[in-house]
């Protein structure tokens, strides 16, 4: 890593030592656009600094120890913690604020760069990383304690620090031993395909990589095999939200070692001619979630077309009037969110009588028509169907292999738990453990947010005291987590947190079936459906389309698949708590004609979807009973209290 990311480095004696203007002009020759208010808090809080190392020090000069100066985190545009001190093996993280309240977003940003370091700088690990936030202006007082992060003003800050580094245990480290680390950030999924289109392959992002390479050199080797025998496979990859099934896909699409293995075919030419070719690309990552599809296509370029497609249009492109029975240019079809599939009569309703079918039985058929050998990547996430003729799940898959028109020709590789469930079909089923992906990586190491969810949303039976206890422990891992009935306390909230941060996305979301929400967060058809997915991910922060504006809305439709940073939730009357238990009562009722097996159920799936969207946490809007529609008078009471009872804070 290059050493030239601070705005100053140096022991902590030359920091007390030289001059303020010359750190202060340093600062403002590394950061070539502060504005004039980071001028002011530098010329402001320096001097202070200066008198706090001053006192810590006593005197004393200790060999190894640093301090550095707005440390820009490699990889994450923006993010500078202020002053990382070092002393005694200890690395302290100082955020300093130039006022005298302590406010929540201030707490959890410092929180959030102590969590990054401690994970994920390879300087850090298995060492002591203590957040301080600072407020300079703090009335003169004891140090506090928000959750890890320690509250304290400048009179009393050099006590602290001395007893932070006293009682470390670690080996000394010095400001250029730190620079020279490494920091490998866990990216969104965005990011991770960006990288991996620009760089060739995944780049050594070491948690990304130790998650996924398992389930990935699986799926090859069964690629491979099929190729070498001639045979046909299905491959069902499950995993929970944010565990990586969507990156192992496209990392699977653009995996350049499975070229060779194409088999050359004949290509209609023009005049009636027809030419061998051989396919330049063997994989094609496939998804009926149309803004995925729109948000990759929008953040890759046009390249990425030759290997991410929407799923309707690719069958469309091979059946139909004009497709006939056209033979796929890729072996290896890869389904996202196979378990969505659309059955016999959504593929009749949505392309209007058109194909016969369900969409596993349309790829089994066009697998099928791909010479020599094929493969079907089924990337199954649970508990996510949220459209209607979603509902049938894993055994539409089974059934579209035992009657397709070549059955022995197939054999279905699945985790254990879905194996075990299709032994009976008489298909050749094979059990494998590494198609499983159990840990997520969206919210950073809080790995247990699914479980939690399940149990907040009724899917799992937990007890609201199991449930705080988790949600301590989440909290813990740096994952926040509160619910207000004050949306502009809500979105103060999340800018604050993340002013500045060129690269972090956060954004507004709520249930589409939701009447109550509509006079503040505009959920409704219309406004959700003339939003440009794109856009709304990938641009700016400070873009009038970007989610970061928190302007505009998406639902559970827009977002299924994809993550944000923050997620600010509305959280409406279609899915509320009552005496008998979880009810969609008061929802917007499906179109007539329109078949829903469960929509209690998929009510449920929604709001999982929107509670598992978050990398570092949410903030859930429960809208207060004062404006609300008489129906709705009192029905979000005992919803607002199970969301506290479960560990959700409220934000002051």
């Amino acid at each position: 890593m290059e050493t030239g990311q601070a705005g100053w480095r140096g022991t902590i004696p030359a920091f007390v030592m030289e001059e303020s203007a010359s750190i202060r002009r340093a600062l403002e020759d590394f950061i070539e656009d502060a504005g004039d208010s980071q001028k002011r808090a530098w010329r402001d809080s320096i001097p202070q600094l200066k008198e706090v190392f001053d006192r810590y020090l006593s005197g004393d000069s200790p060999g190894k120890n640093g301090a550095i100066l707005e440390y820009t985190l490699p990889m994450e545009q923006g993010r500078r913690p202020d002053v990382i001190v070092l002393d005694n093996g200890a690395v302290i993280v100082l955020e300093l604020k130039g006022y005298g309240i302590v406010k929540q977003e201030d707490v959890d940003q410092t929180s959030a760069y102590a969590r990054d370091l401690r994970h994920y700088h390879s300087m850090c690990r298995d060492r002591q990383v203590v957040p301080i936030l600072v407020p300079l202006r703090l009335p003169r007082g004891p140090w506090e304690r928000n959750g890890e992060v320690l509250v304290c003003g400048p009179d009393m800050l050099p006590g602290l620090l001395q007893q932070i580094t006293a009682a470390s245990e670690s080996t000394a480290l010095d400001s250029e031993d730190f620079l020279g680390g490494d920091y490998e950030p866990m990216p969104t999924l965005v990011e991770a395909a960006r990288r991996m289109f620009e760089e060739g392959d995944l780049p050594n992002i070491r948690r990304a990589k130790a998650a996924t390479d398992p389930a990935l050199e699986s799926c090859l080797e069964i690629v491979n095999e099929a190729a070498r025998t001639g045979t046909r496979r299905l491959i069902l990859l499950t995993g929970v939200p944010g565990a990586g099934k969507t990156l192992v896909g496209i990392r699977i699409s653009y995996d350049r070692s499975t070229l060779e293995l194409a088999i050359p075919r004949a290509m209609a030419r023009p005049g009636g001619q027809t030419e061998m070719v051989d396919p330049s690309v063997t994989s094609i990552f496939l998804s009926g979630n149309g803004p995925l599809v729109e948000v990759l296509q929008d953040a890759l370029g046009k390249e990425s077309k030759n290997f991410v497609q929407p799923v309707r249009s690719y069958v469309k492109h091979h059946f139909g009037s004009r497709g006939g029975s056209r033979v796929p240019y890729h072996h290896v079809l890869i389904f996202d969110e196979a378990q969505r599939a659309w059955d016999r009569d959504k593929v009749e309703r949505g392309h209007k009588g058109e194909l016969v079918g369900s969409e596993p039985d349309l790829f089994v058929d066009m697998a099928e028509r791909v010479p020599g050998w094929s493969v079907i990547v089924g990337l199954i996430g649970t508990g996510q169907e949220i459209h209607d003729g979603e509902e049938s799940g894993v055994s539409q898959w089974l059934e579209a292999v035992a009657g397709s028109k070549n059955p022995e020709a197939w054999s279905i590789h699945a985790p254990p738990a879905i194996a075990s469930h299709l032994g009976e079909s008489g298909i050749k089923v094979n059990s494998e453990r590494l198609l499983s992906l159990n840990v997520t990586l969206r919210s950073h190491f809080a790995e247990n947010v699914h479980d939690w969810v399940d149990g907040v949303i009724g899917e799992t039976e937990r007890s609201s005291e199991e449930l705080r206890v988790m949600a301590t422990d989440l909290q813990e891992e740096g994952f926040r987590m509160y619910w207000t009935d004050n949306l502009s306390r809500a979105k103060a909230y999340v800018m604050n947190r993340y002013e500045g941060m060129l690269d972090k996305r956060y954004g507004l979301i709520a249930s589409s079936r939701d009447k109550a929400l509509a006079p503040t967060i505009p959920n409704d058809f219309m406004s959700t459906k003339n939003v440009r997915k794109g856009a709304w991910f990938n641009a700016a922060p400070e873009h009038p389309r970007s989610c970061c504006q928190l302007n505009t809305c998406m639902t559970e439709f827009g977002v299924q698949g994809l993550e944000l940073d923050f997620c600010l939730i509305g959280w409406g009357t279609d899915y509320v708590l009552t005496d008998e238990g979880w009810s969609n009562h008061l929802m917007k009722r499906h179109a007539r004609g329109i078949p829903v097996q469960d929509p209690l159920a998929l009510r449920r799936n929604a709001y999982r979807v929107l509670l598992t969207r978050a990398r570092d946490g949410f903030v859930i809007y429960v809208p207060p009973d004062v404006g609300l529609e008489p129906q709705h008078d009192g029905a979000l009471r005992l919803t607002r209290k199970w969301l506290s009872d479960c560990g959700i804070e409220l934000l002051r």
